[in-house]
């Protein structure tokens, strides 16, 4: 199975229109705003007559009927309240910018509380956020046009990151850790979770495991394994990395020392020796659905990413789950059943911001990217927070990338670790 890559010539006609576009919010910005209202209005209420129509032919439920209508109204409504709607944007805007702020200042007092470094700059950017968003919240349309002049130079930016990219793509020994702008996690935060229905639509749960490979040359050195399921935790993902057939994860795996409904505890690391025994768990404890993305690496590369791990696990002291204490029972915590399952061995952290896992701070992902960083990779910090969904959304778009060193993309669904008898397939 193969998947579309994205040609040179793409990356540098995406450079183009975004740098296009952030001149024309610069420089014309009361136009923008203007046709902007238009083109969103219109579209809605289009997408509404489409859908009423198809609803209608198809003879579709009461609920998409009345979304349809929803829409339809929502639609005319925009249209002839421009402030209402141009008011809406800078709101949810100033919204996301005070949740960043509060996020941060949680993590702030917890910092301070255990004594961590660099607290007291997290507390300037949380202020900044807070202040910053209360403005724009309480002043939705008298900030609108600032707004267009940053969305404007954020595009220009965007254009200039897509033009290094295109650059890269004749040299790939130039791809270096650089400031880039990322989405917004509120946009990346369910991706992984859409793609996986979409998945289980697609295979209806009943295929062999999915491969995608690129015509490329190298073996896979490094693996990110970014798993979903079907629940309320889970939908958001969580990221785990295989290096030298060893599986390295980050998480509050330490049931006891769990606050916070569940965000805050302290920070576990684990250790699988065995790829397959860590999948087969994934599929038969978890219900996991992992997208598995394949990296290749230099010696120098591969040297870094050792170096880093190795720099980790100095931080850490043996820790024991209930079940490696006692072993006269079975324990029903994650970290049993990881432990019966795989032979799984646990660290906690002496020192190092490891020490504490927070959801929305220092989480899964934080160990994938401090060592996928070691590599070049240029997912950086800018949002607060990395989410899983916001490492899909990389991966997935540096695998289509014809020159980039992820260079394989594997779907195992539950059906493909076990066949209907329960005998193992990988």
């Amino acid at each position: 199975m193969k998947e579309r890559v994205i040609s040179n010539i793409s990356i540098l006609i995406n450079s183009f229109m975004f740098l296009i576009l952030g001149i024309i919010l610069i420089s014309i910005p009361t136009t923008s705003i203007a046709l902007f209202h238009l083109i969103v209005s219109v579209s809605i209420i289009v997408l509404a007559c489409i859908s009423t129509i198809f609803n209608a032919i198809r003879k579709k439920n009461i609920k998409d009927t009345l979304i349809s209508l929803l829409m339809l109204i929502f639609g005319n409504y925009f249209l002839n309240n421009a402030n209402t709607f141009l008011a809406i944007f800078p709101l949810f805007f100033g919204m996301y910018i005070f949740l960043c702020g509060v996020i941060k200042f949680v993590t702030f007092t917890v910092y301070k509380k255990r004594h961590f470094k660099g607290f007291y700059r997290l507390l300037f950017n949380a202020v900044l956020d807070l202040v910053l968003g209360t403005i724009i919240m309480f002043n939705p349309l008298k900030t609108l046009k600032t707004l267009t002049f940053v969305l404007g130079f954020y595009f220009i930016w965007v254009a200039f990151n897509y033009f290094l990219d295109f650059l890269e793509e004749y040299d790939v020994r130039s791809k270096k850790r650089r400031f880039r702008l990322t989405i917004p996690n509120i946009f990346t935060l369910f991706v992984p979770y859409i793609i996986y229905v979409k998945i289980n639509k697609l295979l209806n749960r009943e295929v062999t495991r999915v491969k995608i490979d690129k015509n490329t040359s190298g073996n896979v050195d490094l693996e990110i394994f970014i798993g979903v399921k079907d629940s309320n935790i889970g939908k958001f993902g969580h990221a785990d990395l295989c290096f030298n057939n060893t599986i390295y994860s980050y998480g509050h795996y330490d049931e006891d020392s769990k606050k916070l409904f569940d965000t805050i505890g302290d920070g576990v690391l684990f250790k699988v020796k065995n790829r397959k025994k860590y999948l087969r768990f994934c599929a038969e404890h978890s219900k996991k659905t992992i997208f598995a993305f394949g990296l290749t690496l230099s010696e120098k590369q591969k040297k870094r990413v050792q170096e880093e791990l190795d720099k980790i696990e100095s931080y850490t002291y043996r820790w024991k789950c209930v079940q490696e204490e006692d072993d006269s029972q079975e324990y029903g915590d994650y970290a049993s059943c990881l432990y019966r399952a795989t032979g799984a061995k646990f660290y906690k952290f002496k020192e190092s911001n490891y020490r504490l896992y927070f959801v929305l701070w220092t989480n899964c992902v934080k160990l994938v990217d401090n060592v996928l960083g070691a590599t070049g990779s240029d997912i950086l910090r800018l949002n607060g927070f990395i989410t899983p969904g916001t490492y899909y959304a990389y991966l997935n778009n540096e695998f289509k990338r014809k020159n980039s060193n992820v260079i394989k993309k594997e779907i195992i669904t539950n059906k493909d670790v076990f066949d209907k008898e329960n005998r193992p397939l990988i």
